[in-house]
């Protein structure tokens, strides 16, 4: 028998503490709140289970696809236009979303290395109906999205890279919340360290200005994943993020006047597990992944492998509570 989905005011936290946000109407996708547990053998070491998001794709792509269904809607938009890797995970879960509203889907992608997933995840989108556009270098994709002939379409919703629409950032201020529920309920320890996978930022924006509500004591580490500038672009860099944070914490602040002016969380940028590209393992992303695996944690070589590898160091420098983020889930094909 199914479990019956959560009350709104637990599965949108933010929605409570920030009323006058609830025109935001974001519509329940994932299975909410996602488990937290110890990892094996590290005491100290924490995970954030939103592998667990939901049945037919987990990771934190869902969770953001809760705030931008809602403004695709808003915006009556009948098709949705993504870019990503070969193997993007959020050109998967967009397509999988595009399925059940019955909105037609584009994904353009850009090369990353072959791999299973990266196979899958082609099965998963073509299988979901999207249309996949493929183009030579991540340049080209991200031009051909910008000046995509739909561009001036009203009916058409252009949803950057990791389902990172503005009002993405949001799913993980809510998210934060969540997890302060959870370590209010004794479910984990205040995590003195927060790591997670940064690629196009709106996951670990929302994270930071998050952990300024209700876990300012949190120090959070972003991993950097992906290419820092796109051409003349600033893409996966320290600034984008600064700016995402910028933004939803203004929101924030006009929701409750009471707040400082500027968000205060401590974060940290590690640029040093990128190594030589997006979607290639870097020693210590192989390793991590070779240790998750051999406790039942599924990991993948482009965000979430270099994620726990820097998790992993910062148990070894310090005592207190490391939190992981899981954000990767494999896809899976539908039963006939």
């Amino acid at each position: 028998m199914a479990a019956e989905p959560a009350p709104l005011s637990l599965h949108f936290p933010l929605l409570q503490r920030f009323p006058a946000l609830s025109a935001l109407q974001p519509i329940p996708l994932c299975n909410l709140p996602t488990p937290v547990e110890t990892f094996p053998g590290k005491a100290t070491l924490w995970i954030k289970r939103d592998d667990l998001t939901r049945e037919d794709q987990g990771g934190n792509k869902p969770r953001k696809l809760e705030f931008v269904l809602a403004d695709i809607r808003r915006r009556d938009a009948d098709r949705v236009i993504t870019l990503g890797a070969t193997g993007t995970n959020a050109g998967v879960a967009t397509a999988l979303m595009c399925q059940r509203e019955n909105l037609a889907c584009e994904v353009i992608t850009f090369p990353q290395p072959d791999s299973d997933i990266v196979r899958l995840n082609q099965q998963l989108m073509r299988g979901a109906g999207a249309s996949l556009t493929a183009r030579g270098s991540l340049f080209a994709a991200a031009l051909n999205w910008y000046l995509h002939p739909r561009r001036l379409d009203r009916k058409s919703y252009f949803l950057y890279a990791g389902c990172s629409a503005p009002v993405a950032t949001f799913a993980y201020v809510n998210a934060m919340l969540e997890l302060a529920g959870q370590v209010d309920a004794g479910a984990l320890p205040a995590p003195a360290h927060i790591v997670v996978a940064a690629g196009s930022g709106a996951t670990v924006a929302g994270i930071i200005a998050g952990a300024a509500l209700v876990l300012p004591a949190a120090e959070i580490h972003a991993v950097q994943v992906a290419p820092d500038r796109v051409g003349p672009f600033t893409a996966c860099h320290p600034q984008v993020v600064e700016k995402m944070v910028a933004t939803v914490w203004q929101s924030l602040r006009t929701a409750d006047a009471s707040l400082p002016e500027q968000c205060p969380t401590r974060w940290q940028w590690h640029e040093d597990q990128f190594g030589d590209g997006y979607g290639v393992a870097t020693p210590a992303s192989r390793a991590a992944i070779s240790e998750a695996s051999q406790s039942g944690l599924a990991l993948e070589t482009t965000y979430s492998g270099k994620a726990f590898a820097t998790a992993l160091a910062l148990t070894k420098q310090h005592r207190s509570p490391v939190l992981f983020w899981q954000t990767f889930a494999r896809g899976k094909i539908p039963q006939a």
